[in-house]
C-alpha cells in the first residue's frame, strides 16, 4: 500500500519470540531509541525494551494475498468472538484471524448483573454504590471507573444474549456458588458468576469450568448463521498504518508460513490474551511473579486451555506499541490462585490460622483470596501453612461446595472432613492425631507449637488482640485429628496493558486514540490496578471478555 507505514512482529511466523524477546532479562536486553544496544548498558530515559521496538517490516514480495472487511478481529478466545459476533450481528462485516487450531477458553465463570438467569434463581442484584467503592479502595484509584460502570450498566444485556445464544445449541447456564458473608462485609462476593454446562450431572463440581462450550458455539454461530469468517492457525505478525490509522493486519499461515493481508475499514480489534508468556514483559511490569512463571521455557501452546504458570506471548501488545499505543500508567495485575481450603465461601482465604516458614501468624486470614495470595507473595519461599482440625467443620460455615450452583452447602459436617481426608482439591493436605505431629509432617519449626497456642487462646477469649480478626471467625485449632498444608499462589495470568479509553480505543502517549486500534480481553489496561481480589467473581470474563466487546460491536456499526 503507497503511503503506508508497517509495524512488524518478524520476518517468520515462528520467529517472534526469538526475534523480539532476548532471552534473558538483562541489562543488555535494553536498546536506544534507535533500536541499537546500549553501550555499557546504561540506564536512561531513552532505552527501551527490546520487545518495544519494531522489527523490520515483512516484504511486500510475501505477502501472497488480500482479504477485506470492515473489522479484522485478531484473536479466537471468548472476547475475540464475542467481538465479531456482535459486529456481524449489527451488519459489519468481519474475518476473525487466530493462531489457535480452534476457539480456546480457560475456566468459565462470567460475572453478570441482573440477568435472566439471576432473575428466575431470585438473586438480588448487588448495589454497586458501596460495592464498587470497596473496588476503588482495592485498586487505589488507579483504574478507569468508566470502564465498570460501562461494564455495569451493559452486562444484563450482554450476558443475556450470550446465554439465548447458549441454549439455542442446548447450553445451560446457572450461578455459581455464592456468597454467606453479608453486603455490609468488605468480604462480600456477589452470586453473579455465570457458569454455563450442558449435562445436569456437570452440576456436581463442574460448573466454572464450561467456557469451552460457549466459544465453541460462538465460533459455528459466526460462520454458520451469521457469514463472518474465521481463519484458524494463521497468527497476526504485524498491524499496518497510513497516516498514523491502523488499516490492516498482516499475518501468516502457520503451517504454510505464508502471509496475508487482512485490510479493516473500520476497525482492527485485538483479543490476543495477556502477555504472561514473555519472560522480558514479565520482568519489566510485573516481577513479582516471575518465580511463579512454571511454563515460561516451555513452547508458546495458543490452544493452551486451563493452563497455568505462564499463558500468551504478549503479541497484541507488542504490535499495538509498535504502532504507536502507550502502556497503562497504573501497574499491572497479576491473577493467582487462592488458598480457599477450607473456605466459608469460594472468594475467600483460608479463614482459619495461617502461619510462614517460622512458624508465625503473619495476617488476619479473614480476606478475599487475591488479596491473602498478594501477602503470601512477600513471604519467605512465598508460602504460607494452613492450620485447622476437626471442630472447624462443625463450629464454622456454612461451607459452601466449591464449582457447585449457588446455594449448594456440604450436607455435614463429616462430608465436609471427607475432602479433607481425601485430599479432594489436592492441596497436599497433611493429617496427623497430634499437632506436634502435624507440625513436624509441615516441616515447620517446633515453636509453631506456641503460635497455635496463642491462636487458640483468642479464639476462646472470642477476641484478636493480635491482627483483630472478627469473633465469628475465630475458630480454634483443639480437636483431633489436626489438619494442614502449604500453600503457595499458582499464577494464572497477567491483565492489562494497553492503554484504552471508555471506548476502548488504544491510546498513545498523549492519551490520543490510536485511530483504527481497539482492544479488549485481557489485553485491555486500566480495568484493574494494585491485585485481583476475586471480589466480582468471573469479571474478568464478564466485564473485559463479554460485556465490553458485545457493547464495542454494536458502537463500531453506529460509527
Amino acid at each position: 500500500m503507497k503511503g503506508a507505514a508497517l509495524v512488524g512482529a518478524g520476518v517468520a511466523a515462528t520467529g517472534l519470540a526469538a526475534a523480539c524477546t532476548p532471552s534473558s532479562p538483562s541489562e543488555n536486553n535494553k536498546t536506544d531509541a534507535d533500536g541499537s544496544p546500549t553501550p555499557g548498558g546504561a540506564n536512561s530515559a531513552d532505552q527501551k525494551w527490546a520487545f518495544e521496538v519494531p522489527p523490520d517490516p515483512i516484504a511486500e514480495a510475501d505477502i501472497k494475498g488480500v482479504e477485506e472487511a470492515d473489522v479484522i478481529v485478531v484473536g479466537g478466545g471468548t472476547s475475540g468472538l464475542v467481538t465479531a459476533a456482535s459486529c456481524l450481528e449489527n451488519g459489519l462485516k468481519v474475518i476473525l484471524v487466530s493462531a489457535s487450531k480452534a476457539a480456546v477458553s480457560r475456566g468459565g465463570s462470567n460475572h453478570g448483573v441482573n440477568t435472566k438467569v439471576t432473575e428466575a434463581l431470585g438473586i438480588v442484584s448487588y448495589d454497586p454504590e458501596p460495592f464498587y467503592r470497596t473496588q476503588y479502595l482495592a485498586n487505589g484509584g488507579n483504574f478507569k471507573p468508566a470502564l465498570w460502570y460501562k461494564f455495569y450498566n451493559h452486562s444484563s444485556e450482554a450476558m443475556n444474549w450470550l446465554v439465548d445464544i447458549g441454549a439455542k445449541a442446548g447450553i445451560k447456564c446457572t450461578i455459581e456458588s455464592g456468597p454467606t458473608y453479608g453486603a455490609d462485609d468488605p468480604m462480600y462476593t456477589p452470586a453473579s458468576a455465570h457458569g454455563f454446562y450442558k449435562d445436569d450431572s456437570e452440576l456436581e463440581g463442574g460448573i466454572g469450568t464450561g467456557q469451552p462450550y460457549i466459544v465453541s458455539e460462538l465460533a459455528r454461530y459466526i460462520v454458520e448463521d451469521l457469514g463472518g469468517v474465521i481463519v484458524w492457525e494463521t497468527k497476526a505478525e504485524q498491524l499496518e498504518t497510513d497516516n498514523g490509522k491502523v488499516v490492516a493486519v498482516i499475518a501468516a499461515d502457520l503451517a504454510s508460513g505464508e502471509y496475508r493481508r487482512y485490510k479493516a475499514g473500520k476497525a482492527v480489534v485485538l483479543a490476543t490474551g495477556d502477555f504472561s508468556h514473555d519472560k522480558d514483559m514479565m520482568t519489566r511490569y510485573c516481577p513479582e511473579a516471575l518465580p511463579l512463571l512454571t511454563a515460561i521455557d516451555s513452547p508458546v501452546d495458543y490452544d493452551a486451555g486451563l493452563a497455568v504458570g505462564g499463558l500468551m506471548p504478549g503479541d497484541g501488545h507488542k504490535m499495538a506499541l509498535w504502532a504507536g499505543a502507550a502502556w497503562q500508567i497504573a501497574p499491572n495485575v497479576i491473577m493467582l490462585g487462592r488458598p480457599n481450603l477450607p473456605a466459608d465461601q469460594p472468594c475467600t482465604a483460608h479463614t482459619g490460622l495461617m502461619v510462614d516458614a517460622d512458624g508465625q501468624r503473619f495476617m488476619n486470614e479473614d480476606v478475599l483470596g487475591g488479596i491473602a495470595c498478594a501477602t503470601i507473595m512477600n513471604l519467605p519461599q512465598m508460602t504460607a501453612w494452613c492450620i485447622w482440625s476437626k471442630n472447624r467443620a462443625a463450629e464454622g460455615g456454612p461451607w459452601m461446595k466449591p464449582n457447585y450452583p449457588h446455594g449448594v452447602y456440604f450436607s455435614s459436617p463429616e462430608e465436609f472432613i471427607q475432602t479433607w481426608d481425601d485430599d479432594v482439591y489436592g492441596f497436599g493436605v497433611k493429617k496427623n492425631d497430634t499437632l506436634e505431629g502435624l507440625i513436624a509432617d509441615l516441616g515447620l519449626p517446633a515453636e509453631t507449637i506456641a503460635t497455635v497456642e496463642r491462636y487458640n487462646e483468642l479464639c476462646a477469649l472470642k477476641s484478636d488482640d493480635d491482627f483483630r480478626k472478627k469473633p465469628e471467625r475465630l475458630i480454634g485449632v483443639t480437636e483431633a485429628p489436626y489438619y494442614g498444608c502449604a500453600f503457595t499462589p499458582m499464577f494464572l495470568t497477567s491483565l492489562g496493558g494497553i492503554r484504552a479509553n471508555a471506548r476502548l480505543q488504544a491510546l498513545d502517549q498523549d492519551d490520543q486514540p490510536v485511530e483504527g486500534l481497539y482492544v479488549v480481553g485481557s489485553i485491555l489496561g486500566n480495568f484493574y490496578s494494585s491485585v485481583y481480589t476475586f471480589a466480582m467473581e468471573g469479571v474478568n470474563y464478564g466485564a473485559t471478555c463479554v460485556t465490553l466487546p458485545y457493547v464495542l460491536g454494536k458502537e463500531l456499526a453506529g460509527e
